[in-house]
C-alpha cells in the first residue's frame, strides 16, 4: 500500500504571488508534471492542509483541477489557511467528513491493510493549532474501534515542538492528543504546516512533518526561527506499507529551485 501526502500548497485565485515572492501556481503545476512521472501510482493522495493561501474560491477550484488529472483517491483536511465551508463545497469527494463530528473535517479511510485517519486541527482566524473537545472525543472512539490496526493519522498541525521557535505555539488542548495517542502505539503522525520534513517521535509513536510543496521553511534553530522561508526544492512524503513493514520516504519534487531568500512570510490571511 502506498499513500503519498502533499501540504502547504499556499495556491491563490487572483494571480499574485504568496507572501509577495512565490509563485504557487507554478509550484502546483510542476508538483502535478513531477507525479505524473512516477513509475507506482499511489493508492491514495492525502492533501495536508493549506490547500488555499487565504482560503479563496478561485485557489480552491484551481487544484481540484490540477489534482483530479490524475485520476486517483484524493482526500484532504484543512490548515489555518482554509476554509472548511469552501473545502466541503468545493473539493467534492475530497472531505467525505463524518456528520457526528461537524463541522470539523475528521473522516477514516479503511481501504486497506493501513488505517488512514484525518483530523481537523484548524482554529479559525488563528495561525495556531486547536485539538477541539468533539475531534478528540470522535478520534479516541475511532480509534477504539480497531486499536491493533495500524494507523497513519493525519492533521495539520504538529503537536510537538519542532525546534522552530516562532512556530512552536502549542497546540491548544494538545494533552487530550496526548492522551489518545498513548492508548493507540499502533498510530504514526502524519502533520503539515512546518515547510519542512522533520521525524521524531512523540508519546512514544512516530511522528513526522511533510515538507511543503510551495515554500521551504528557512532553516534555523535560533529564537526567531520558523519566520522565514526559502525556495528550495520542493517535496512530499511516500508512506509504503509491505509485508508488515511500515516505512515513510521522504521524496523531493524535480524543480529548478534557487534557494533564493530567506524571505519572510508575509501578507497571508488565517480566514476566520
Amino acid at each position: 500500500m502506498i499513500v503519498l501526502q502533499l501540504a502547504d500548497f499556499h495556491v491563490r485565485g487572483d494571480d499574485r504571488l504568496s507572501f509577495r515572492v512565490v509563485n504557487t501556481r507554478h509550484c502546483l503545476n510542476e508538483t502535478v508534471a513531477h507525479l505524473k512521472t512516477l513509475e507506482q501510482e499511489p493508492d491514495a493522495l492525502v492533501l495536508t492542509g493549506d490547500l488555499a493561501d487565504s482560503g479563496d474560491e478561485k485557489a480552491y477550484r484551481i487544484l481540484h483541477a490540477s489534482l483530479s488529472a490524475l485520476g486517483w483517491p484524493t482526500y484532504a483536511i484543512p490548515g489555518n489557511h482554509d476554509r472548511r465551508d469552501r473545502m466541503r463545497d468545493l473539493l467534492p469527494g475530497w472531505c467525505p467528513a463524518d456528520s457526528d463530528v461537524a463541522p470539523y473535517i475528521c473522516y477514516t479511510v479503511e481501504n486497506g491493510p493501513v488505517r488512514l485517519v484525518m483530523i481537523d486541527t484548524m482554529n479559525p482566524g488563528s495561525h495556531d493549532g486547536r485539538c477541539h473537545a468533539a475531534v478528540m472525543t470522535w478520534l479516541d472512539e475511532t480509534l477504539a474501534q480497531r486499536p491493533h490496526m495500524p494507523t497513519l493519522l493525519f492533521m495539520h498541525h504538529p503537536p510537538f515542538a519542532t525546534g522552530f521557535p516562532v512556530m512552536d505555539v502549542p497546540v491548544e488542548n494538545v494533552d487530550a492528543l496526548a492522551a489518545v495517542i498513548r492508548k493507540n502505539p499502533l498510530t504514526r503522525l502524519c502533520c503539515g504546516h512546518i515547510h519542512r520534513p522533520i521525524l521524531g517521535q512523540w508519546m512514544g509513536v512516530p511522528a513526522v512533518t511533510a515538507p511543503a510543496v510551495s515554500m521551504q521553511m528557512e532553516f534555523d534553530l535560533g529564537e526567531k526561527g520558523g519566520d522565514e522561508f526559502r525556495l528550495e526544492t520542493p517535496g512530499y512524503l511516500l508512506h509504503h506499507w509491505k509485508h508488515g513493514v511500515l516505512n515513510t520516504h521522504v521524496c523531493q519534487i524535480a524543480t529548478r529551485a534557487s534557494f533564493a531568500g530567506p524571505y519572510p512570510f508575509t501578507d497571508s490571511v488565517n480566514p476566520g
